[in-house]
C-alpha cells in the first residue's frame, strides 16, 4: 500500500474534529427533557412572571413584549407542564366528552359546537367513544377523572350505578346531553327523543291512517332509541290505534339494515302505509330497498326518519325526519359547564332545546 505523506494545518485539524458531531440546540432541563419557564424568560429577556402572564392573559401585555415572547417560545419549543398546573391550581383546562363513535356527524356537530364554546375560557376538549357500551363508558369515566379533567360531558342519560356514583363524589360539573331527564346527574342539554318522535308519528297518521310501522335499533345501553321507540308508542296510543307486535321491527343500525325493515313489512298480513325509524341511516336503507324493488316512496310506503343527517335532503326522494339543534347543544353544554366552573350555579341547569319535524317527498 503506497504511503501518502499529508501536511495538516490547523484550520483542517479543527474542521476534522468537527465531522459527526451534532450541533448543540438550546439548553434545556436536562431532567425533564423540556424548555423551562426560565429558558424562555432568558430568550426573550423577561420575567418568568411576563412569560406566565403571556401565556395565561395575552391581552394584559405590552403589544411589543408580548411579540418577543412569542418567539422565544417557538424558538426554545416551550410547552407549559399542565399536570404541574393542575396540581397547584385544581384545574388542568381540559373538559372530557365521552360519546359513543367518532364516525357520526350527528356526534361530530355537538363536539364542534362543545369544543368552540369551551375555547373562549382557553379550555381543550378530550374525547373518548364508548362503542354504545355503558360498561366502556364508565371505563372511560374513570381514565377521565384521574386525569383530573374539569368537567365531563356524557352523550345521553343512562349509565352505569358505578358511574353516576363516581360522578356525584368526584363534585365536578357534569352535563348529560343528546336526551332529556327529571333526574340528571348534575346538568342536561338536549331535545325530548320521547316527544320528537311522537311529533313526527303523529303526523304520518294523519296523513296515512292506521297502518304504520316503526323500525329501531337496539336500545340497550341508549336511552335516545329507547326514548324515539316510546314516541312511537305514545302517539300510536294517543290515537286509539292497536298495531300486531311484528309492527315494530329491531334491527341493525345500518343502512345496509334497510333490506332486512323491508323485507318483514313485506311478510306482514296486513301491509303499512307509514313507516318510521329511530334514525336516518336505517330509514336511507330502507328507501333505497323499496326502489330497488320498484315500491313506490311514498304512494306505496311513506317513510321518515330522525336525526336529519346531511345525506336526507339529498335522497330521491328527499327524506323526512326530525332535525335536532346538534352544534347548539354542544354550546348549550359548553355554556353551562362555563358557569359552573366560575363559581355560578346555572339558573336552568336542564335546558329542553326545540327539535323541528322536516317534512320532505318521502312522506
Amino acid at each position: 500500500m503506497p504511503y501518502v505523506n499529508a501536511y495538516i494545518t490547523a484550520d483542517d485539524k479543527k474542521n476534522i474534529e468537527g465531522i459527526g458531531k451534532p450541533s448543540m440546540p438550546p439548553r434545556r432541563n436536562s431532567t425533564a427533557g423540556r424548555s423551562r419557564l426560565e429558558d424562555v424568560a432568558r430568550h426573550a429577556r423577561v420575567s418568568t412572571m411576563t412569560v406566565a402572564r403571556v401565556l395565561r392573559e395575552p391581552h394584559k401585555v405590552a403589544p411589543d413584549t408580548r411579540e418577543r415572547v412569542s418567539a422565544a417560545l417557538d424558538a426554545t419549543g416551550y410547552t407549559p407542564d399542565l399536570v404541574a398546573r393542575a396540581l397547584v391550581s385544581k384545574r388542568s383546562g381540559v373538559v372530557g366528552a365521552i360519546v359513543p363513535v367518532l364516525s357520526n356527524s350527528l356526534i361530530a356537530d355537538v363536539m364542534q359546537g362543545m369544543s368552540e364554546g369551551l375555547a373562549r375560557d382557553q379550555r381543550q376538549l378530550m374525547v373518548g367513544a364508548s362503542g354504545f357500551s355503558a360498561a366502556n363508558e364508565e371505563t372511560l369515566v374513570r381514565s377521565f377523572l384521574s386525569r383530573r379533567v374539569d368537567a365531563l360531558y356524557l352523550t345521553g342519560t343512562s349509565h352505569t350505578p358505578a358511574t353516576v356514583q363516581l360522578l356525584r363524589a368526584a363534585g365536578i360539573p357534569v352535563v348529560e346531553g343528546g336526551n332529556m331527564t327529571d333526574d340528571p346527574i348534575d346538568m342536561v342539554a338536549g331535545v325530548s327523543n320521547i316527544d320528537a318522535a311522537a311529533s313526527v308519528v303523529t303526523y304520518l297518521l294523519k296523513r296515512y291512517g292506521p297502518e304504520i310501522a316503526y323500525a329501531g335499533a337496539s336500545p340497550v345501553d341508549n336511552d335516545r332509541v329507547r326514548d324515539r321507540h316510546l314516541g312511537f308508542r305514545r302517539a300510536i296510543r294517543d290515537a286509539g290505534v292497536r298495531l300486531p307486535p311484528e309492527c315494530e321491527i329491531q334491527t341493525e343500525m345500518a343502512m345496509a339494515s334497510g333490506r332486512e325493515v323491508i323485507d318483514k313489512i313485506l311478510a306482514l298480513p296486513k301491509r303499512p302505509r307509514a313507516l318510521f325509524c329511530s334514525s336516518d341511516v336505517i330509514a336511507a336503507g330502507a328507501l333505497l330497498e323499496c326502489q330497488r324493488r320498484g315500491i313506490d316512496v311514498p304512494g306505496t310506503l311513506a317513510i321518515a326518519g330522525y336525526d336529519d343527517l346531511d345525506f336526507s335532503r339529498e335522497l330521491v326522494p328527499a327524506l323526512t325526519s326530525v332535525r335536532i339543534p346538534r352544534y347548539e347543544i354542544g354550546m348549550r353544554a359548553a355554556e353551562l359547564i362555563h358557569q359552573a366552573l366560575s363559581g355560578k350555579r346555572p339558573k336552568r341547569p336542564v335546558q329542553a332545546l326545540d327539535f323541528e319535524l322536516v317534512i320532505r317527498d318521502s312522506a
